[in-house]
């Protein structure tokens, strides 16, 4: 009994070592890497979310920033409209509608088509894309966090980069990259 009791308590000993903070260890590389996604209850599972929004009328789309850090630096992302792919009518940015800020100032992308999203200091949380539909025509367009001229691969992390600089890189989700906005 005396023994079993010894071992036991050696057990436990060697255990609770072991748990501590200081045996855990993490790739270092990847404290700069940050992930930009879309809000999706279903996630993981794909691109699935939906958003309806009355003529005239905006909707928010809530996007989200994992980080476990506060760091010196604001990372700065990008998100994109574009029409849904072989959807017949296909709706224009600028004359079905147009993306705004919160206060419904319109907003203009940059010559590629995204529009910037800052996260100050790299603190995680979630900030709205705003769609305003024009009165224009109904139908469907995507909101991205990533390029929609640019492919994705999911065994390929290099092709989910969305940015990178000398201080950070924010990557995308293969999955949960697009969600479908429908215009009433």
């Amino acid at each position: 009994m005396k023994k079993t009791l010894i071992f036991l308590t050696m057990a436990v000993s060697i255990f609770l070592t072991s748990c501590g903070d200081d045996a855990w260890d993490y790739d270092h590389s990847l404290e700069h890497v940050y992930y930009y996604g879309l809000c999706n209850e279903a996630y993981p599972g794909g691109n699935e979310k939906v958003y309806t929004v009355a003529q005239g009328s905006t909707v928010e789309v809530p996007t989200q920033f994992w980080s476990a850090f506060t760091r010196s630096y604001s990372p700065t992302v990008y998100y994109y409209t574009s029409p849904v792919p072989d959807a017949e009518p296909q709706l224009v940015c600028g004359t079905d509608y147009v993306v705004v800020d919160a206060n419904g100032n319109q907003l203009t992308p940059d010559a590629n088509g995204a529009y910037s999203m800052t996260w100050p200091n790299a603190v995680a949380g979630i900030q709205n894309v705003y769609i305003k539909a024009l009165n224009g025509q109904t139908g469907s367009i995507r909101v991205l966090t990533f390029d929609p001229t640019k492919e994705m691969d999911n065994t390929n992390v290099e092709s989910t980069v969305i940015v990178r600089t000398d201080e950070y890189e924010v990557r995308a989700f293969t999955e949960n990259y697009y969600v479908t906005v429908n215009i009433e």
